[in-house]
């Protein structure tokens, strides 16, 4: 690490890892792209060679002893996560892995833990609340005192029925939950956080549109307490895209994509106002830099993607697929050794 740079590193090398290379090179400037690994030499120097890395390989094994490599973003399927996240740690790594982090709690207290031991950072890749509109958001709450009563979020897209699509298959932790209902359960955790609200056990209903299907393919969480929540997920239909925020004379409205939150409309005690960031990538950059921030300052927790918020959502998934037949989703190949 120099004095105003980060050395990154990117294990597993899909679609989401192309991404999170863009931002990372073209706008991320207290970061640097050092080294690549997957599987497959060949398709590690191909990736390495489009965002101009200085290196490629072929094990994760090799990545992890890498000593100029100060922090790896983990990008492989969910079960992989928890000896990922484990070998690198055990290296010396500071550690972002995409959502969700782990799928089950147990795995989630065993890696903080080793995490707090080692001194490192752990952080799930959580990039919605990193947004400099939502950080605006939650300084407008905190600065007004503003009672919050319903959290309305949902994130659902149409795919075809494909059991060889990660998010279809059963043996590969697929399903909405997973997928996508952990960014609105992250919504509403954090935003009960932010109000000190506790958090009670959601009633939860689950529907497939594929009778074959072994996944959860659509789901509704419903929160009662002192803030009411609906949180929907699907990944065979399409479903709203705003996430609507009401209070006392409060209506909050994140616009399209609210997971990309860039443009929001607050209306409060009968005065308008709108928040708008202009674009700059594609969102992976602003969780880059603030990783890339804490390891600068030598801290090693965030306040704004925190453990304690990431522990909170990884249970009410695990409990709700526990409690509604789905427990084969929650598995982790703690067996698996990388090369």
């Amino acid at each position: 690490m120099s004095s105003n740079k980060v050395h990154w590193g990117i294990a597993g090398l899909g679609k989401i890892a192309h991404r999170f290379a863009r931002d990372l090179t073209q706008h991320a400037e207290k970061s640097e792209l050092y080294a690549v690994a997957a599987r497959d030499q060949q398709r590690a120097d191909e990736f390495a060679e489009q965002y101009h890395c200085q290196h490629s390989y072929a094990s994760y094994q090799a990545l992890a002893e890498d000593q100029i490599v100060n922090v790896v973003y983990i990008a492989t399927i969910h079960p992989l996560h928890k000896n990922m996240v484990e070998l690198f740690l055990t290296h010396g790594k500071h550690v972002l892995v995409e959502k969700p982090a782990f799928t089950n709690i147990e795995d989630w207290d065993e890696m903080s833990a080793l995490a707090k031991e080692k001194g490192l950072l752990l952080i799930e890749g959580m990039k919605s609340v990193t947004f400099p509109a939502y950080q605006a958001l939650r300084q407008f709450i905190q600065e007004n005192n503003v009672k919050i009563d319903s959290v309305d979020a949902s994130f659902g897209n149409w795919h075809a029925f494909d059991t060889n699509q990660q998010i279809f298959n059963p043996n590969l932790c697929g399903g909405a939950t997973l997928d996508v209902g952990v960014y609105a359960l992250w919504l509403y955790a954090d935003l009960c956080h932010l109000t000190k609200t506790s958090i009670l056990k959601p009633s939860v209903n689950y529907h497939k549109d594929n009778a074959e299907s072994e996944v959860d393919e659509n789901v509704e969480f419903v929160f009662d307490g002192e803030i009411k929540g609906k949180i929907c997920a699907s990944i065979t239909q399409n479903l709203k895209r705003e996430a609507i925020i009401k209070g006392p004379e409060l209506e909050i409205i994140i616009h399209d994509k609210w997971w990309n939150p860039k443009t929001i409309d607050i209306s409060y005690l009968g005065k308008k106002q709108k928040i708008i960031t202009p674009t700059r990538g594609g969102g992976f950059e602003y969780e880059i830099e603030h990783v890339s921030s804490l390891i600068l300052n030598s801290k090693f927790q965030s306040d704004i993607v925190r453990h304690e918020t990431s522990r909170q959502v990884i249970s009410v998934m695990e409990t709700s697929l526990m409690e509604n037949g789905f427990q084969y989703l929650l598995r982790s190949s703690g067996k698996d050794k990388f090369n």
